[in-house]
């Protein structure tokens, strides 16, 4: 006996578009995922970072103004105790000059002079004979405001004045300028100076 099937046969469905569609679907989700989640780990690492930068910079802040206030009273302290150690130190020089030129003999003049806080001074000083120098190195030697005095140079200088060049042949005496170093008495002087006394 022969079987006669008219009935067309049904195709296969293909299940492999599906597969593939499901497979592409799940890898780009999970490629998803795996990007989401770098993405969100750098965005805290950076914050992170970003937070310990900003702790950094305000620790830096504070530190520098410390060492900025620090500095400022460092300096202040530093100029307060140079003012207070030049008014410690400083004398009065007018009643000192006047003392050193009562010493000079009467045709002794200053060229010049200087003095320093620790209490060197250096005089210039015209005379018109070198033992009249002497003399007064002696009279310095002796006051009680000059702690030590000696003699540098003495040197001679003609000079001629208008009565000499008058007189014309007449012998033209040198004058003689000697350089003196002093160590003044501070103390002394300032004793004298609180007590208001001038010797």
């Amino acid at each position: 006996m022969i079987e006669i099937n008219l009935i067309p046969k049904r195709k296969k469905k293909s299940y492999f578009l599906l597969y593939s569609l499901m497979f592409i679907f799940i890898i780009a989700i999970f490629c998803s995922t795996v990007l989401f989640i770098q993405i969100h780990s750098e965005k805290e690492r950076a914050q992170t970072y970003e937070k310990q930068l900003q702790q950094i910079q305000a620790l830096i802040e504070i530190e520098n103004s410390k060492l900025t206030d620090s500095e400022k009273t460092s300096s202040a302290d530093i100029l307060n105790e140079t003012i207070n150690w030049m008014n410690k130190e400083r004398i009065d020089s007018v009643p000192l000059l006047g003392h050193l030129i009562s010493l000079l003999p009467e045709r002794g003049f200053f060229e010049s002079f200087s003095y320093s806080l620790n209490g060197d001074m250096q005089l210039s000083v015209q005379f018109d004979s070198s033992r009249e120098a002497a003399f007064y190195l002696n009279k310095l030697v002796k006051s009680q405001w000059v702690k030590s005095a000696k003699i540098h140079s003495i040197t001679a200088k003609e000079e001629e004045t208008e009565e000499e060049q008058q007189i014309g042949d007449a012998k033209i005496l040198p004058r003689y300028s000697a350089y003196y170093q002093l160590s003044i008495n501070k103390k002394y002087i300032k004793d004298l100076q609180a007590e208001g006394g001038n010797e």
